[in-house]
């Protein structure tokens, strides 16, 4: 097989000879920057874009952190202990507690894995109408798009 194409090649004039080089390099040329070069640009620009998508829910995230640590200001007063007050809550929002632990006039929650935004909600109704104030929140993002893991929530009343 390379015999026939060594003796095909030494049949090409010169002229035929320099086309086809050219055009193989031209050809090579087209493989980089269709398999190779074009798909790298793409995902870099996918890259940024995520970047940037991320970055803006980083920005809403603390946001939403500084509303609801403003709301602290306004104090509600209920009867009801923390516990209770959370029980009787966290229904509405689809909230799964696993782990309550309370302590003196505070309670530490850990919540696997809740919808971000149903976190806020209920996070703000516990602040803005209940009296409820954040003392610490631990947050991680979950496997699931839009969703976080509460490693540490401390209430007090």
């Amino acid at each position: 097989m390379k015999q026939q194409l060594l003796k095909q090649w030494h049949s090409l004039k010169e002229q035929e000879q320099q086309l086809v080089m050219v055009a193989g390099v031209i050809f090579v040329i087209f493989i980089l920057v269709m398999g190779i070069f074009r798909p790298l640009n793409n995902a870099i620009a996918e890259a940024e874009k995520n970047q940037v998508k991320q970055q803006e829910l980083l920005t809403w995230v603390d946001s939403s952190i500084v509303k609801l640590k403003a709301g602290n200001a306004r104090t509600v007063t209920s009867s009801q202990n923390l516990s209770q007050i959370v029980n009787a809550t966290r229904g509405r929002y689809n909230i799964t507690i696993s782990k309550m632990q309370p302590n003196d006039e505070s309670l530490r929650l850990t919540i696997d894995s809740v919808q971000f935004n149903k976190l806020v909600e209920w996070l703000d109704e516990l602040v803005n109408t209940k009296g409820v104030l954040i003392e610490n929140l631990d947050l991680s993002r979950d496997d699931k798009p839009g969703y976080v893991r509460v490693s540490r929530l401390v209430l007090e009343k």
